[in-house]
């Protein structure tokens, strides 16, 4: 079915575009814009952290490239169409085209590319210390380049790092050389290039003239890599990243109405969409957590020396249904109101001997509920609007196949999952504008949000936001305008206690730190254990500092003034100004964006403009380095 759309949709397409070059042969008002010039870049360190959309070239060297800009318009007695094309790079351009024939059928298709820089994480940091390391010399959390290091510096393939290597137990050889991954991985440049078309048709039966019908198609591609990272553990955690191959597919397809009956505007729209990812999946080795069989660390997932995929993204499907309605009771009175259903079902796949899912089918919901009045009170003009919406994960379970047979500690062999997506949300705001002059404004605003998620340990978050601008125009070519927004926000998304531990003797640290002190030996004979130390018996507890990257109070403020001394001449100046906030994890960041702009028509037909941005931000956090002993 969904095939008969893409072909009815592209059909139509065909239709219009011959009846469009029909009718443009009369001679009607035609217009159009040509714009041209060159493009350029100059990176200097990372070129993914300063080029991450890529607009000109993907090259980290000087490099020019041409640009054009190109328009077209027609405007005829039945037909109007238009055209424009964007074109910065070969990877980088738009193009639509749009026509409207005698206001019964109004089409539009877009077509835009363009690249994507991801970062690339060097995993440098990683070589935490052992669990018997209490100086914090030896790393313990390895990566591929620790190995390539250890093997080359001792000459020894089978060198052990907490009590693992890289031998493949089949082979009794290594698994796979980690200097070649490791320079192999570096070298890599993350690139995705994503290609959308979109198109859109409004059909309008003159018999029935108070409904338009509405069908529309959306195609994505992203192809390119990304980078993938995994974890092996128990006896020594091995950290290892290498290239995903990314050749994902979006199909979409909507089709809906609008009616008009009086007072009231209805909206009705249905949307399906598959997503398909069609590249194959990464695979990595995982190491066996001991080797000599002397600690069965049956709680892990993947525990034994083999290679098994991961980093998957599983195929999605998605259908949603969407009504608006609308009543205006006078020019100055309105209400409006929505409601929103979805759900999302993905495949998932298990491993059968290792682990295995209930359900292979997980599915999620949404249900969304959205209304709004907006009216005036004598020289205030007030809106205030409302909504709740529930988000409904997958609830699952997982079965270890492996833990029935845990020789060192009892685990339950199902474990129940819930989803971390699963929450209600409440929306609340108020919006108000008063005309203090005659070309004076002020604008208020207050917003409240509650977020209530299912799982408890990622708790509940309220935030307050206040908004306020006054916009003006002090004389015919002076205008400006100036705003300020405080937003305070309680419990953002934290890990409580999920961090903070100070290694060493309690005896000789620093009690006025606020970290807990761990000695690892003395939890050996917790529990009758005089062998191991586990997680959940030291570390756990021993944690005493939040985590989070999000701030519990923001500060911004906007500056703009134009000033316009001719009719073909404007300049601008602007500056926005930023503070973020959290007292509970050091947390503090400063953004300043001042910039300009400068345009001037010096004939009907010729534009010119410049303008100039500058960014600076500067964030202070409190770093934390892993504490690990397998």
């Amino acid at each position: 079915m969904k095939q008969r759309y893409c072909l009815l949709l592209a059909l139509l397409s065909i239709l219009i575009f011959m009846m469009t070059t029909t009718l443009v042969c009369a001679e009607d008002i035609v217009k159009g814009h040509v714009e041209v010039g060159i493009s350029g870049m100059d990176v200097d360190d990372n070129p993914a952290r300063v080029n991450e959309y890529v607009e000109t070239s993907d090259e980290d060297n000087p490099n020019v490239n041409p640009a054009l800009d190109l328009g077209f318009d027609y405007y005829g007695d039945d037909v109007s169409a238009d055209i424009d094309i964007d074109y910065k790079s070969s990877n980088s351009h738009d193009m639509s085209f749009g026509a409207d024939i005698k206001r019964v059928i109004r089409f539009r298709l877009d077509y835009q590319k363009m690249q994507h820089w991801k970062d690339h994480e060097t995993l440098d940091q990683m070589g935490a210390t052992a669990r018997d390391d209490l100086g914090g010399s030896q790393p313990n959390v390895t990566t591929d380049k620790i190995y390539a290091d250890l093997i080359g510096k001792t000459g020894n393939p089978a060198a052990k790092i907490g009590g693992t290597n890289l031998i493949d137990p089949a082979t009794n050889a290594l698994a796979y050389d980690p200097e070649e991954a490791w320079e192999q991985e570096i070298n890599n440049d993350y690139i995705v290039t994503r290609e959308e078309l979109k198109s859109a048709v409004d059909l309008a039966i003159p018999d029935l003239p108070n409904i338009v019908f509405h069908a529309g198609l959306r195609i994505e591609t992203r192809e390119g890599m990304e980078q993938a990272i995994g974890l092996s553990k128990c006896g020594g955690c091995h950290v290892s990243a290498s290239g995903k191959d990314i050749d994902e597919r979006t199909e979409e397809y909507t089709m809906g109405a609008t009616g008009k009956f009086g007072m009231f505007t209805v909206d009705y729209e249905y949307m399906t969409r598959d997503f398909t990812e069609q590249a194959n999946n990464p695979s990595r080795f995982y190491v066996k957590a001991a080797p000599d069989g002397s600690m069965p660390k049956v709680s892990s997932l993947l525990y034994s020396g083999d290679k098994f995929e991961y980093a998957k993204t599983p195929d999605s499907e998605k259908d949603s249904h969407r009504i608006k309605a609308r009543a205006d009771f006078s020019s100055q009175t309105s209400v409006s109101g929505s409601y929103v259903h979805s759900s999302v079902k993905s495949s998932k796949t298990d491993e059968p001997g290792i682990f295995e899912l209930d359900h292979k089918t997980l599915e999620s919901k949404y249900d969304g509920y959205h209304a709004k009045l907006a009216t005036a009170f004598g020289e205030v003009r007030f809106s205030i609007r409302g909504g709740y919406y529930e988000i409904d994960g997958p609830d699952y379970s997982v079965t270890y196949d492996k833990r029935a047979t845990n020789s060192s500690h009892t685990m339950d062999t199902t474990q129940e999952y819930e989803s971390a997506e699963s929450r209600k949300v409440t929306e609340v705001g108020i919006d108000a504008i008063y005309r203090l002059a005659r070309a004076t404004t002020l604008r208020l605003g207050y917003e409240f949000e509650e977020v209530k998620r299912d799982e408890e340990e990622f708790g509940e978050t309220k935030t307050h936001t206040l908004k306020a601008a006054i916009k003006t125009r002090f004389n015919k070519s002076l205008s400006g305008r100036v705003s300020y927004e405080y937003q305070n926000i309680d419990d953002p998304f934290v890990a409580h206690n999920a961090t903070g531990i100070a290694q060493g003797n309690p005896d000789y640290y620093d009690s006025n730190s606020g970290l807990a002190a761990l000695d690892a030996a003395q939890f050996q004979n917790s529990n009758g254990n005089n062998q191991w130390v586990y997680y959940w018996n030291s570390v756990y507890p021993s944690r005493g500092f939040d985590a989070t990257n999000q701030p519990d109070a923001v500060h911004e403020a906007k500056l703009s003034t134009t000033w316009a001394p001719r009719a073909n001449m404007a300049a601008t100046l602007y500056v926005r100004g930023r503070y973020e906030e959290n007292d509970d994890v050091h947390y503090e960041q400063k953004t300043i964006v001042p910039g300009a702009s400068l345009w001037f028509a010096p004939t009907d037909k010729l534009n010119l403009t410049a303008s100039y941005m500058y960014n600076y931000q500067d964030t202070e956090n409190r770093a934390c380095v892993g504490w690990y002993h397998g």
